[in-house]
């Protein structure tokens, strides 16, 4: 039984996430991208909206980039310029400095949702249900880097050698991590489940916004003038 979670999880469900991704996001671009938005709830009340906005959307796209570098690089390039241990260190300290950025201004963001009545009262369920999974992301993410930092060098390349698998449609995928612990686990599966998401809520603004204009139909808002019987 647990090797049939183990490779519906991790061997399985990357695939199935991905496929979901793709087909939400070109869906949304080509069908429906005038409605790609992020409604900003600054109008109602400005106050920390900017330091927590830029906390979470600065953080968040680093940490992202940082987990896409590291987990998809193959060792045979990365090894020209550092080992896996100095590759680690560098993993554990940017992701504890953005990661803790992240999460502070996603902290702001929910304690200002809740706490301004206004801002509360415009909130739809859809909006407090992704922060909550951006939340509980972030901080299975901080105690996967506690993790990280006190296992072995071969735990943490297991990661990678996991996600080259998985992009390359290898059927032992799930295997490489099947002895990791309950966090990195639970990390991954929300993660996972962000993407499945992620075509369908605002976050797809963060992505697709510059390019949802060249697949918009031309349209004008015209200024209506006086008629020149009005004129008369």
């Amino acid at each position: 039984m647990d090797h049939f979670f183990n490779n519906l999880f991790f061997t399985y469900l990357p695939h199935i996430a991905m496929t979901l991704f793709w087909f939400g996001v070109i869906t949304r671009i080509v069908k429906t991208s005038r409605s790609i938005q992020a409604e900003s709830s600054q109008f109602l009340k400005k106050s920390g909206q900017r330091i927590g906005g830029n906390l979470f959307h600065y953080g968040i796209i680093l940490v992202f980039i940082g987990h896409f570098t590291g987990l998809f690089t193959p060792p045979e390039l990365y090894h020209i310029v550092m080992t896996t241990e100095v590759k680690r260190i560098l993993a554990v300290g940017m992701g504890s400095v953005f990661g803790t950025a992240a999460l502070v201004g996603i902290i702001i963001l929910i304690y200002r949702r809740v706490s301004v009545a206004r801002i509360r009262k415009n909130s739809s369920p859809q909006d407090l249900l992704l922060l909550l999974l951006l939340l509980t992301e972030m901080v299975l993410g901080i105690f996967s880097i506690f993790t990280t930092a006190g296992s072995s060098v071969e735990n943490y390349a297991a990661l990678g050698e996991w996600a080259q698998k998985i992009v390359t449609f290898q059927p032992d995928a799930g295997e490489v991590i099947a002895g990791h612990g309950l966090t990195y686990k639970l990390h991954i599966i929300t993660g996972l489940f962000i993407f499945m998401v992620f075509p369908y809520t605002k976050l797809m603004h963060m992505w697709v916004a510059p390019i949802a204009y060249f697949f918009r139909s031309g349209w004008q808002l015209v200024r209506r003038g006086f008629s020149s019987s009005t004129n008369k």
